[in-house]
This record gives C-alpha cells, sequence and structure tokens, in this order.
C-alpha cells in the first residue's frame, strides 16, 4: 500500500506516458509487495505525478534539462513490507517503469527514489491507526498473511 509521488519535468510526458508509468509503477509495487492480482487490493497503490516547470530543477546550480530527463520520488511504504532485497528489486523495477514511460527519449533518463518506511502504528487510514496485520488484511501480502491469521 505504497503513496507514491513522481516529481517530472513538466511537458515531458503525455497522457499514454503518464498511463504507463502509473502502470509501471503500480505492478513494481505489486510485485515487490507480493500483493495478489486482485484490483482492490491493487488500488491500494497510490501515484501522484507532479510536474516540474522548466526552470525549476538545478544540478550544481546548472540547467541540464537538455542532456537529461530527471524522475524523483519519494515512496511512503509501512515499515515490514519490503526486506533488502524486495527493496532493491523496487528501486530497480521503479527506474525501468520510467525507461519504459519514455520510449524514443534521446536524453540519458536518471531517476532518483527515496523509498521512506513509515513506523508501525503511525500511518493513519480513515480515521484510524492502523499497524503491519491491518496493512496485510488489506492489502493482502502473501508474505504477511501470518499476521492477519494470527490477529
Amino acid at each position: 500500500m505504497p503513496y507514491i509521488t513522481v516529481k517530472v519535468p513538466a511537458g515531458v510526458l503525455g497522457d499514454e506516458a503518464k498511463a504507463a508509468l502509473t502502470n509501471g509503477i503500480c505492478a513494481s509495487a505489486a510485485e515487490c509487495e507480493q500483493v495478489p492480482d486482485d484490483p482492490k487490493m491493487r488500488a491500494l497503490c497510490v501515484v501522484t505525478i507532479e510536474e516540474i516547470a522548466a526552470g525549476s530543477r538545478s544540478f550544481g546550480g546548472r540547467d541540464l534539462s537538455q542532456m537529461l530527463v530527471s524522475f524523483d520520488a519519494v515512496v511512503n511504504i509501512p515499515k515490514g513490507i519490503l526486506d533488502d532485497r524486495s527493496r532493491a528489486r523496487f528501486v530497480e523495477l521503479l527506474h525501468q517503469a520510467v525507461i519504459d514511460a519514455l520510449p524514443g527519449e534521446k536524453r540519458r533518463i536518471t531517476s532518483s527514489f527515496i523509498v521512506n518506511e513509515i513506523e508501525d502504528g503511525t500511518w493513519g487510514v480513515s480515521g484510524s491507526l492502523w499497524k503491519l496485520p491491518d496493512f496485510a488484511a488489506a492489502s493482502g501480502y502473501r508474505h504477511l498473511q501470518h499476521l492477519v491469521v494470527n490477529r
């Protein structure tokens, strides 16, 4: 059940590319979080795309937009869902989703993903604080179903 905010240069993604990026991100999350192929559970992956105006991003004080397209994202996810291997795979798949959304892009494509793992019991959902078993029940994480059974 990640909340992912992706910052992209304005005008780089058309509607099809935005859909491809969002779908790729959601597929990446589902694989790494071990979410079943259930639309209700997969709908809990929330992706927001924010466009950054030209000239609003610099690298070392320089505008490098003629040479590269840079995507930055913050992934908020409950702590305990990803281990080191799945976290590394998630970042790999997220970068691939960015590349796949931009076929034919001539500039270098870069990405930066910050994975924030939210401490158990500090994520509020519809007026209640949820713990890992609540997320496991709602999202169906295959590797964490033992938490649901033992609740």
